[in-house]
């Protein structure tokens, strides 16, 4: 069955300093005073495996300037080689976990690698890397090479994004609104079926407890709907985080996007 067609997204529109796009599963394009950052870009049809259900929400030829790639760890649904190769054309600058340098394709000058606790400055951006509760081997008999696997607050002029990439709810969300509450948390609900997936991602009512702790002004869920990776039905986790967050009196702080569009803080 061929992908259902999303829209494409307008990377012309007013912004203001903070804005998102939802281009799909964990790929968002962040546009955070004047710098633009892709995150985990996947355009591919497939991962190879399985197809993709929802087609992206851009093409690479339509993206705007890049001004750096963020990669938050080298699972095939976050890292995905073919979108890479062709994105090296436009953006130089890649910052990726440690112990990933050889899985980039050629063509990226700038790569910075990033640990948990370090900061870099990439285009007067302050990105700061978190440990989240994931694991980062490629393959499972990998697990040797002690791969990065991160979650990063990206701050500049008073505003901020955190894009947690994947991960497991954790204490450590607590410790980065202690840190600098983001404006807008980008935050995986799916893939937490079956049960014992719940060791390494969060369900809707986990990631409403993670935005609690962040005590960020928006959540933006990511990782859901694009993919059939887990046991859940495919459309389950907005319909879930939306009870949640009703549940809290939350609903107006809680963004479900599809792909391609987007939603900007004044």
């Amino acid at each position: 069955m061929p992908a259902k067609k999303s829209k494409l997204a307008d990377f012309t529109a007013e912004t203001g300093q903070v804005a998102v796009w939802h281009i799909g599963h964990a790929t968002s394009l962040i546009h955070l005073a004047g710098v633009s950052i892709l995150t985990d870009p996947v355009f591919s049809r497939s991962l190879p495996f399985p197809a993709r259900v929802k087609t992206a929400g851009a093409n690479i030829a339509n993206l705007p300037k890049l001004d750096a790639i963020l990669l938050s760890h080298a699972h095939m649904d976050h890292w995905n080689l073919p979108s890479l190769r062709k994105l090296t054309g436009l953006c130089k600058t890649v910052i990726i976990p440690r112990n990933c340098r050889g899985l980039l394709p050629d063509g990226f000058t700038n790569i910075i690698e990033l640990d948990w606790g370090q900061t870099a400055d990439v285009s007067g951006l302050s990105i700061k890397c978190y440990k989240p509760r994931h694991w980062g081997d490629r393959y499972p008999w990998q697990a040797n090479l002690n791969r990065g696997f991160n979650s990063y607050l990206i701050k500049k002029d008073g505003r901020s994004v955190f894009f947690c990439g994947d991960s497991a709810y954790d204490h450590f969300f607590a410790a980065v609104g202690k840190d600098c509450p983001p404006d807008i948390a980008l935050l995986p609900i799916s893939a937490y079926s079956p049960p014992q997936f719940r060791s390494v991602h969060m369900n809707p009512v986990d990631a409403i407890q993670a935005f609690e702790d962040l005590k960020a002004k928006f959540l933006i869920p990511i990782h859901w709907g694009n993919f059939n990776i887990s046991l859940e039905p495919i459309d389950e986790p907005p319909r879930l985080l939306s009870a949640e967050a009703k549940k809290k009196n939350l609903i107006d702080r809680v963004k479900i996007l599809d792909n391609g569009e987007f939603f900007k803080v004044v």
